[in-house]
């Protein structure tokens, strides 16, 4: 095991460790027209151990490609859940009844607007070749997208999948 990235990976590791405590372990249940809560919660925990294996290939000094490999494996989960989220459930509390629900999935959808434009130039930026040149920036880059997904992961288990649930805006568990 070597050390490059030193404190970066620290930092990329302590956050997926956050990252997977909000993440309660619940399966992903089975697709339905309505969300349930717990799919949503088993795409969280699909995500966080999809991220933890890159940042442990990372700390373990793995190779270029299978850094790269792991980038689209993280991609591969992320990317569906992100978008179930925004064309699925923001819509459905932003139209709620209920005026703190609007504003409340406002300010979040507000927070974190450029998740989604952020990790797709992450995943664009961030090949095997850009890997072998400059990993310190991809550990540096790698530690601000998982400080990013997770405020909206936390953001999303303790307030807005709650909120949607009240709303009726999905289901607790799947169909």
């Amino acid at each position: 095991m070597g050390s490059r990235g030193g404190t970066r990976q620290g930092a990329a590791a302590r956050h997926l460790v956050n990252l997977a405590r909000l993440s309660w372990a619940h399966g992903s249940g089975s697709a339905s027209p309505m969300l349930s809560f717990e799919r949503l919660i088993g795409d969280h925990s699909a995500i966080a151990a999809a991220a933890a294996a890159l940042v442990r290939a990372l700390q373990e000094d793995a190779l270029p490609a299978e850094l790269a490999a792991g980038v689209k494996r993280l991609d591969a989960a992320l990317t569906p859940h992100l978008a179930i989220e925004d064309e699925q459930i923001y819509p459905l509390l932003l139209a709620s009844k209920d005026a703190g629900q609007r504003v409340t999935a406002r300010e979040a959808i507000e927070a974190y607007a450029a998740l989604s434009p952020r990790w797709r130039a992450f995943v664009t930026s961030w090949d095997e070749a850009a890997i072998t040149t400059n990993r310190k920036g991809f550990a540096a880059d790698l530690d601000q997208i998982l400080q990013m997904i997770q405020g909206r992961v936390r953001s999303e288990n303790e307030t807005l999948y709650p909120m949607a649930l009240r709303g009726a805006h999905i289901r607790l568990r799947g169909a």
